[in-house]
C-alpha cells in the first residue's frame, strides 16, 4: 500500500540528475506550505484528515510490520476506536525493533553502529533514511528512522505554522530573494533529533532557508559575534541557552535588539516559565514561543504565533493526555503522561507511544484563532517530580517551592534542584560571571518559601554554589533531578515483558 503523505508531494532531488527539479523545488515547497497553513482549515477538516491518516497508517503497519500485524490481530483497523489500540513503550519498541519497522533491511544493531560514527551524520542510511537517537531521558535511548519525505515535513511545518505569514498565496515565495535566517543554539553536532533534523535538511531549502548552528558549549563571546554577523530573524534553543543569551543582551554585551532583525525566539526541549519568557520578550522585543516535540514525533506541535504555549498539529499527529491508567483527562486537567501517535512516519510506525510528560490542554480555544488544539502547560517528565516520603506515603513537592525564591537572586546564572533522599534536597546554584552568591541569603529565601508552603518540618535542604551545572546526555541542563527516585527505581524489580508484545 502506498502511503498517503500528509503534506503533498515534495520532490526527491536524488532522482533529478539534471537539476531541473531542484530549481522548481522551492516553488513546490511553497505550495506545500499553502496546504499546511492552519488558518485555512477548520476543526472538522483537521479531524477528518487525522482519521483518514490514522486508518492509512494502521493499514500500512499491519501490511508491512510483523510486530503490528501480531499486536493488532483481531481488531477491525478500519473502524476500531483509538482506545482499542494497544499502547507502545520505548522498551517494547526497542526490544522488537527489527520486526516493528516496515523495511526489513533495517536492523537495530546496524543502525546503532551507523550512529556511533559521527562522520555518518547527514548521510542517508541505505541511501534512503535519516536516522537519529534520543538521549535516553526516559530511560534507554531510542533509534528513530524517517524517510526523506518525513524529514522535509519538519521544515514545512516550521515555515507554515510556527512563523507569521505575510501573504495568502504561495507563502514564503519571497524568500527566494530574501532567505529566512534561523540561528539554532543547542550542542555540538550529533545524532540527537534536533541536530539530525538540520543535518538532513533538504538541499532544495538552501535558497530560502539559512541556518546558523551554534553550540552553547562554545565561548559566549564567539556565539555573540557570530549571531551579530548573521542577524537572525529566528532563534531556536533550549530554555537555559536562551536565558543565557538574554543575560548577555541585558548587560549590553550583545546587540541583537539594536540590529532589529530578530522576530521570534522559540524554546524547545526544556520548560520555560511564563516569567522567563516575558523577560526575554522585553529584552529582545521579539515574540517568545514554545514547541513541544520529541525525536519520535518532531512535528507534534508548533509554537503559537501570537501567545504562549503550542498547538498540536492534529492532522499530522495524535496527542492523548491521560492518567496513569491511560484514561483521557479533560482539558484544563494535568495528565500523568501522554500517548503520541505519529501519522507521517510509515517506516517506523509509532502508535499510542507512552511518554511520561505531564501536559495540560487548554480548556478554551486559543486567542490566536488557530483551529489546532492548544497546550496550556507542560510540567515535565514524571520521573523528575520532587516529593517527600514519610512512612511509605508520598506527597508531591512542586518545583516552584525552590524556584520562586531563586527569582529574587539577580546574581544567579543557573540552578539545579536535586532530591537525594526521602526528605532531602540540594539546591545547586551557579553565579553570573564576575558575581558572587550568598549562601546564607539563598538559604533564607528558600526557607521562607518552604515555611509559607507549610513544609518546614518536612524538607531538609542544602545550598551548593558550583561553577557550572553539568549538561545531560542531550546537552541540556536538568534543572530538576530526582536521584532518590532513580535509586528507588533501580532497586525495584522490573516488570516482565509478555512474550506476545
Amino acid at each position: 500500500m502506498k502511503p498517503e503523505w500528509a503534506y503533498g508531494t515534495l520532490v526527491k532531488v536524488d532522482d533529478d540528475p539534471t537539476g531541473r527539479l531542484l530549481m522548481l523545488a522551492p516553488i513546490r515547497f511553497a505550495l506545500t506550505l499553502q496546504g499546511l497553513y492552519p488558518f485555512w482549515l477548520d476543526a472538522d477538516k483537521i479531524k477528518a484528515k487525522q482519521e483518514q491518516r490514522l486508518r492509512a497508517l494502521l493499514a500500512h503497519a499491519v501490511a508491512k510490520s510483523p510486530y503490528y500485524r501480531r499486536r493488532l490481530a483481531g481488531l477491525d483497523i478500519a473502524r476500531c476506536s483509538l482506545a482499542d489500540l494497544p499502547t507502545l513503550t520505548k522498551a517494547e519498541m526497542m526490544e522488537h525493533y527489527d520486526e516493528l519497522v516496515t523495511d526489513p533491511r533495517l536492523k537495530k544493531a546496524e543502525i546503532a553502529a551507523f550512529t556511533d560514527d559521527l562522520s555518518n551524520l547527514g548521510r542517508l542510511y541505505l541511501g534512503k533514511y535519516g536516522v537519529s537517537h534520543t538521549s535516553g531521558s526516559q530511560g534507554q535511548p531510542a533509534l528513530i528512522v524517517q524517510d526523506e519525505q518525513a524529514l522535509s515535513l519538519i521544515f514545512a511545518v516550521q515555515f507554515a505554522r510556527a512563523t507569521k505569514l505575510k501573504r495568502r498565496f504561495l507563502p514564503h515565495l519571497g524568500r527566494l530573494l530574501n532567505p529566512a535566517r534561523m540561528a539554532v543554539l543547542t550542542v555540538k553536532p550529533g545524532f540527537y533529533p534536533s541536530a539530525a533534523a538540520f543535518a538532513y535538511r533538504p538541499k532544495y531549502l538552501a535558497p530560502i532557508f539559512k541556518v546558523l548552528r551554534l553550540s552553547h558549549s562554545d565561548p559566549m563571546e564567539t556565539n555573540i559575534r557570530r549571531l551579530e554577523e548573521f542577524r537572525p530573524e529566528y532563534i531556536t534553543g533550549y530554555a537555559s541557552a536562551l536565558e543565557a543569551l538574554g543575560r548577555e543582551e541585558a548587560e549590553r554585551r550583545m546587540n541583537l535588539r539594536r540590529l532589529g532583525s530578530l522576530k521570534q525566539i522559540t524554546n524547545v526541549a526544556e520548560p520555560l516559565s511564563d516569567a522567563a519568557g516575558d523577560k526575554l520578550e522585553r529584552i529582545f522585543d521579539a515574540h517568545v514561543t514554545d514547541e513541544y516535540a520529541m525525536g519520535e514525533c518532531m512535528v507534534l506541535t508548533s509554537g503559537c504565533i501570537t501567545g504562549r504555549g503550542s498547538h498540536v498539529n492534529a492532522d499530522l499527529a495524535i496527542l492523548e493526555v491521560v492518567d496513569g491508567n491511560n484514561r483521557p483527562v479533560p482539558p484544563g486537567t494535568e495528565g500523568s503522561k501522554v500517548l503520541v501517535t505519529n501519522l507521517y512516519n510509515y517506516v517506523q510506525p509509532i502508535i499510542r507511544y507512552e511518554v511520561d510528560d505531564r501536559v495540560t490542554m487548554s480548556a478554551a480555544p486559543c486567542n490566536c484563532g488557530s483551529p489546532l488544539p492548544h497546550i496550556a502547560k507542560i510540567a515535565g517528565r514524571t520521573k523528575d517530580l520532587l516529593w517527600i516520603e514519610d512512612g511509605g506515603t508520598r506527597r508531591e513537592v512542586p518545583y516552584y517551592v525552590f524556584l520562586a525564591p531563586l527569582h529574587h537572586v539577580l546574581e544567579l546564572a543557573e540552578h539545579q534542584i536535586v532530591q537525594t533522599g526521602p526528605k532531602h534536597f540540594v539546591v545547586r546554584v551557579v553565579p553570573l560571571r564576575g558575581k558572587t552568591l550568598s549562601v546564607d541569603r539563598i538559604r533564607q529565601l528558600v526557607l521562607e518559601n518552604v515555611r509559607e508552603e507549610g513544609l518546614e518540618s518536612e524538607i531538609v535542604f542544602d545550598i551548593e554554589v558550583v561553577p557550572e551545572i553539568p549538561l545531560g546526555p542531550s546537552g541540556k541542563v536538568s534543572r530538576v533531578k530526582n536521584e532518590y527516585a532513580q535509586t528507588r527505581t533501580a532497586a525495584s524489580p522490573t516488570r516482565p515483558v509478555r512474550a506476545d508484545t
